[in-house]
């Protein structure tokens, strides 16, 4: 048990380390620099797949932050939708609302995690990201399969990260 907890805690700090050294040559930003969010894609990275995303994010210190729920396909009625076009158009239109309500744009969000049991459905679900959130939308990006969602009926959730530096 031990040697496993060991494990766990190396590779944590091996990521840390490896961050650092991508994110290093981005610390220097001049000046004018300081009070904006910084995309991240290293050279030494493969590109984007897509370009539909960014590799990293830096955002300076001071900035207001917004972390939300995981979104479903429901709509403000908590009906499901019917089909995996609705269900996405419905969990993208609640993320802008979210967004929105926070007084943030798109550029403010930071990272999107999506959750999706087909990937034969992820062509859809980036195409109601893009309707909602524009067509250079870039944050960093995570999706992953699952087996199952929270309601069998569910067939996405996604969630997102969004920062607003002060005096944008």
């Amino acid at each position: 048990m031990q040697l496993h907890a060991i494990e766990i805690r190396r590779q944590p700090f091996a990521a840390a380390v490896f961050l650092m050294a991508c994110l290093l040559p981005a610390l220097a930003l001049s000046a004018e620099d300081e009070n904006e969010i910084t995309t991240l894609n290293p050279e030494s990275l493969p590109a984007p797949f897509k370009n539909r995303f960014s590799h990293g994010k830096l955002v300076p210190s001071g900035a207001e932050w917004l972390y939300t729920a995981g979104q479903t396909g429901r709509d403000i009625d908590g009906k499901i939708g019917a089909g995996i076009e609705e269900q996405a158009n419905f969990a993208m239109r609640n993320l802008y609302n979210i967004v929105k309500e926070a007084g943030m744009t798109s550029n403010d969000v930071i990272k999107m995690t999506i959750y999706y049991i087909d990937p034969a459905h992820l062509p859809i679900i980036v195409a109601a990201r893009n309707r909602y959130f524009g067509d250079d939308f870039r944050p960093t990006s995570t999706a992953v399969g699952v087996a199952a969602l929270a309601n069998p009926k569910y067939l996405l959730e996604v969630e997102l990260v969004a920062a607003r530096v002060p005096g944008d």
